[in-house]
């Protein structure tokens, strides 16, 4: 799976003889699947990801993500993880992986003026700094 975060992209995995699926990422469903192994096991949740067709038909991409890189975080976790790094009006979610591009990301949203995130959301999407934050909040009033 890759993730464009500048475009808000998604490009889902090739599955068997199905090409890439590239779609906006406004565009993308999921929907929590339990698995297991038999009736009496339960062995965890899967994400599987649908494109909306629009007119509420909603097909199915053949291809679920597999959450063993997440853990121990839950589903709805992983979820919005992927919708708070595809909105690229927020800060970069936190974690060390995204530290070296932070500054860059800030300076990014800070000459477009701070616009209003893409997507609702309860989580607070702090900036990484104190300082960032307070300049964030003088300029965009969020």
């Amino acid at each position: 799976m890759n993730l464009d975060r500048l475009n808000t992209l998604i490009t889902l995995p090739k599955i068997g003889d199905e090409d890439y699926l590239k779609i906006p990422f406004t565009h993308l469903r999921a929907s929590i699947h339990a698995i297991g192994g038999s009736v009496t096991t339960y062995s965890g949740q899967k994400l599987w990801f649908y494109r909306d067709y629009s007119s509420n038909i909603v097909k199915r991409h053949n291809a679920y993500i597999s959450r063993g890189g997440f853990y121990p975080s839950t589903a709805q976790q992983d979820w919005s993880f992927y919708v708070w790094y595809m909105d690229k009006n927020r800060p970069l979610p936190p974690g060390t992986a995204f530290d070296e591009y932070r500054d860059e990301d800030f300076e990014r949203r800070k000459a477009a003026g701070f616009p209003k995130p893409l997507f609702e959301s309860d989580i607070e999407t702090s900036e990484a700094t104190e300082r960032q934050q307070i300049e964030r909040k003088k300029i965009a009033g969020w």
